[in-house]
């Protein structure tokens, strides 16, 4: 009991100092789709989004904010960058047990021009808590380090409409959440430890884009989870309104313990408020040991999001995982969120969530409140 009335007094302690001085890191997220934002690339600097915001970009971040107010963008600067502290703290209630985990974070977001075709990125952490990805009967936890270079790219853009990256980053995603727990990311070696070296390259038009990449180890894997492959990611805008973006990602890997090959489909929807974001990956894996384990996952997301203001976003969102024999699992999940942008500087989200193991039938629940701060627009 001590420890659910701590986790209530801490939630209530980071809300209260939102409010007094008036944060999810405030990121271009999918839910622009509802106002004409097809992907990332008009307001950020990289066209995969996730790092800082080019002067159009941090415009409409202002404008989206509760303290809104006219904006007068600066034009793009030779070195761009930020620092952002994000705090999360989250309680976990599974039967008679509960567990409660507090994260602060500190981040460095960098962009360099270096001329008008070259610029260099880079994304350095500093963790007061590991997160690491869960570890798994079929998929070790990724190394984690209280330092960590997420990201280190060198960009090469030809032209608007073409850009190549190579260095160390995140593989590309289908809907792109920031939210790594979802089955679709932390089943998919998405999570925030997962950056591997790749080479990937951006060819987009008004109503496609096609990400193709191929990549190798990070170099925080654990022994025989160093895994090289590549895919592609395209997508194309149904009706010509960059509102109905429909999607497909390809990619095989292989390593020493065992290959994926997973397949999925997405899309994101969005007219006026109100929207829906849903993706559903299919991935054949193998894993080697005394006898080759072969079998296949399924993750399958769904959000529905309305705004209530342009700063005010409330989503409710279903999840499902279906891991076939010998690792069998079957786990439903659900979950409200609201996430307020008080400011371009500050954010607020806070969401319960409820997971369902079908198989034992157990239910866990958690609470999250997490909030972010970065010191320049």
């Amino acid at each position: 009991m001590r420890g659910v009335t701590a986790m209530v007094f801490r939630l209530l302690t980071l809300a209260i100092t939102l409010v007094v001085l008036a944060s999810r890191p405030a990121s271009a997220l999918p839910t622009m789709i509802r106002i004409g934002y097809m992907d990332c690339a008009s307001c950020h600097i990289s066209p995969q989004g996730g790092g800082p915001l080019n002067a159009y970009g941090r415009g409409i971040d202002e404008a989206q904010s509760l303290r809104a107010q006219d904006y007068q963008p600066t034009p793009d600067r030779r070195l761009t960058h930020d620092v952002r502290l994000v705090l999360q703290e989250q309680g976990t209630w599974n039967g008679q047990t509960g567990t409660n985990f507090f994260r602060p974070r500190l981040m460095y977001r960098n962009a360099t021009n270096l001329s008008r075709a070259l610029r260099v990125s880079a994304i350095v952490t500093a963790e007061g808590a590991d997160a690491p990805r869960p570890a798994l009967s079929y998929d070790p936890a990724a190394r984690p380090s209280t330092l960590f270079v997420n990201t280190a790219l060198l960009h090469y853009r030809p032209r608007e409409s073409l850009e190549f990256a190579i260095g160390r980053d995140q593989l590309p995603s289908g809907v792109n959440l920031p939210d790594l727990a979802i089955y679709v990311r932390s089943r998919n070696r998405l999570g925030y430890y997962d950056a591997p070296t790749q080479l990937k390259m951006y060819w987009g038009a008004k109503r496609y884009h096609v990400m193709p990449f191929v990549y190798t180890a990070g170099g925080n894997e654990p022994a025989g989870e160093a895994e090289t492959g590549g895919g592609t990611l395209a997508e194309f805008d149904l009706l010509g309104h960059s509102r109905t973006v429909a999607g497909l990602t390809v990619q095989r890997g292989t390593a020493s313990n065992g290959d994926r090959r997973m397949v999925g489909a997405y899309a994101r929807v969005g007219f006026g408020r109100w929207g829906v974001l849903a993706e559903h990956d299919i991935t054949d894996r193998t894993r080697n040991g005394p006898t080759l384990a072969a079998f296949t996952q399924a993750a399958t997301y769904g959000q529905v999001f309305w705004a209530v203001r342009e700063w005010l976003v409330a989503s409710g969102i279903g999840e499902r995982l279906t891991v076939d024999a010998p690792f069998e699992q079957r786990l439903a999940a659900g979950k409200a969120e609201i996430a307020a942008r008080l400011s371009s500087q500050a954010t607020i989200v806070v969401g319960v969530r409820f997971e369902r193991n079908l198989i034992t039938r157990r239910l866990a629940k958690t609470a999250v409140v997490q909030t972010a701060f970065k010191t320049v627009k």
